[in-house]
């Protein structure tokens, strides 16, 4: 769970960089009483939540028919590791990348009850290489409890990074949270490359 975790607070520093200011934009205008923060972060975080339960159930499924074969069960992942972690660093630190964020969309939506929902739903399916490596390691838990447990600790590293939010706009010193993220992206870099070399090996010497 450690590594999900860790995997998480990467995730939630790179998607913060770049949706940040998209948002809940009146949570940080502060035109919102504490009662509407409230709800409608809640909102955001209980659709993640549920989006998360749902792919931790599908990548478990999919993954006990596509890694049946103990080989391809270490050898593929372990590729897949490797790649997605060292997109996960270049992702989260490169200069050159386009912030471009996917929850925009929400300002075409009229219905502003319907917007922390909209937010949930996208922030949780954003492609990015840290969802990858999370559906990776959901498919290959060898059970579906495992799976939930590694998407949960995923959730909950991800989801500190919009606790905040609110208060956006109050924080004095952004530079130590960016900081803070990209430590963590390059420590979740480093892990899952180092699982990924693991896995390939050991599918090697065990196939």
């Amino acid at each position: 769970m450690t590594e999900s975790l860790i995997l998480g607070l990467s995730s939630g520093s790179a998607c913060l960089a770049t949706c940040g200011m998209v948002m809940f934009p009146y949570l940080m205008a502060g035109s919102a009483g504490v009662k509407k923060i409230a709800v409608d972060l809640t909102l955001f975080l209980l659709t993640r939540f549920i989006v998360y339960f749902i792919l931790a159930t599908l990548a478990w499924y999919f993954g006990r028919t596509i890694f049946s074969n103990p080989f391809i069960r270490n050898i593929v992942p372990g590729i897949l590791y490797i790649v997605f972690a060292v997109l996960l660093v270049w992702y989260s630190i490169s200069k050159s990348r386009k912030p471009d964020c996917p929850a925009k969309i929400v300002k075409t939506v009229n219905n502003r009850r319907l917007i922390p929902i909209l937010l949930g739903l996208v922030n949780s399916l954003g492609f990015c290489p840290a969802l990858f490596i999370i559906l990776t390691q959901g498919a290959t838990q060898r059970t579906l409890f495992r799976s939930y447990l590694a998407f949960l600790a995923f959730f909950i590293g991800s989801s500190l990074w919009f606790l905040p939010l609110p208060l956006a706009g109050k924080i004095q010193k952004k530079e130590v949270l960016k900081n803070i993220g990209i430590l963590a992206t390059g420590l979740a870099g480093i892990i899952f490359m180092i699982k990924g070399l693991t896995n390939i090996i050991g599918g090697i010497i065990n196939g």
